[in-house]
């Protein structure tokens, strides 16, 4: 800009000398750009020049030009979402998705690697996976989502990742993985976990299972007898469950009704094969009413161990009395 500049302040002085100093500017003009062609005139060679000046200014500038162009257009990738997904939270199990969007990729390689304080294990390199980890995979998403895919998570899936792109120096955009365990309880009346119910013959089992610490919402919640599933038994009759999504904590509700000594046993509420909550339930006869309860296990079982300890003082003074009478 400054050469058009001083080209175009030199062409109006040049057009505002006295006609007796133009030949002279032309004998100068015709050394510097080659003379003046038969017929033209003074004037005409002087508006040839300046036209050669003109243009020599132009292609200069257009080059300056294209060069500024070029330097204010060097576009290098960069990431859409750097604030936005720097911790991720997967419940254990599931699937965790660990997002990459890169805008301007051009010819440059996106690759995903596992950080672990000085040592870097590679995962993926463009669309190819080189973890011997199955698990792990690059789920590409239209337009730019280079996507980091980890199926059944695990404990030690928990910890750094870096999405990388090959510039110099690469770009590096950290996440880190958080992998949460839901917590499951078989609660009693009053909300305390409880490990062991009684029940009297004829009564009906209720069971009380939270689920909490829930990053991702799950619904489906099994019941099991031993080895027998509960949800979808027809054959016993009287089982039915209730499960209430209402909160923050899921709380699944097994009846049974009519109890007998046989539905005895351990008891699992479980969330597929991430975390299982157990209890043990007695259906007892009519022998030992005061273990019978509908309630808390720690004071009917206090219950419990005193008609025990009676049982076995009974039967110490039967055998006493015994050896007294031979």
């Amino acid at each position: 800009m400054i050469t058009v500049l001083i080209f175009a302040s030199l062409a109006g002085v040049i057009l505002t000398l006295p006609q007796e100093l133009l030949p002279g500017l032309v004998d100068s003009a015709e050394m510097q750009f080659g003379g003046i062609e038969s017929g033209q005139t003074a004037s005409d060679a002087t508006g040839a020049s300046l036209s050669s000046l003109w243009s020599y200014s132009t292609v200069t500038e257009d080059r300056y030009d294209h060069s500024l162009h070029g330097d204010q257009h060097e576009l290098t990738p960069y990431f859409q979402d750097y604030e936005n997904i720097t911790n991720i939270t997967a419940q254990l199990g599931s699937t965790a998705y660990l997002n990459c969007r890169v805008n301007r990729l051009r010819d440059k390689t996106v690759s995903w690697v596992r950080r672990d304080g000085e040592k870097i294990k590679l995962l993926t390199w463009g669309l190819h996976t080189y973890s011997n980890d199955a698990r792990y995979s690059l789920n590409f998403e239209h337009p730019n989502n280079w996507k980091l895919q980890i199926k059944y998570t695990q404990r030690r899936d928990q910890g750094s990742y870096e999405c990388q792109v090959s510039t110099h120096p690469p770009k590096v955009l950290s996440v880190r993985l958080n992998i949460v365990a839901p917590v499951v309880e078989i609660i009693d009346e009053r909300g305390a976990s409880v490990h062991e119910k009684f029940y009297k013959t004829g009564s009906t089992i209720e069971l009380k299972c939270t689920i909490s610490q829930m990053p991702q919402a799950q619904t489906f919640i099994l019941w099991r007898h031993g080895d027998h599933m509960l949800n979808y038994d027809t054959s016993r009759g009287g089982i039915s469950v209730k499960t209430d999504m209402s909160s923050s904590v899921i709380v699944s509700t097994l009846f049974i009704a009519n109890a007998t000594p046989k539905d005895s046993g351990n008891y699992t509420c479980s969330l597929g094969d991430v975390a299982t909550g157990s209890v043990l339930v007695h259906v007892l006869n009519g022998e030992h009413p005061a273990a019978m309860q509908h309630g808390s296990g720690t004071k009917d079982l206090c219950s419990l161990n005193l008609v025990l300890l009676l049982a076995s003082l009974t039967t110490l003074l039967n055998s006493l009395s015994a050896a007294h009478v031979r």
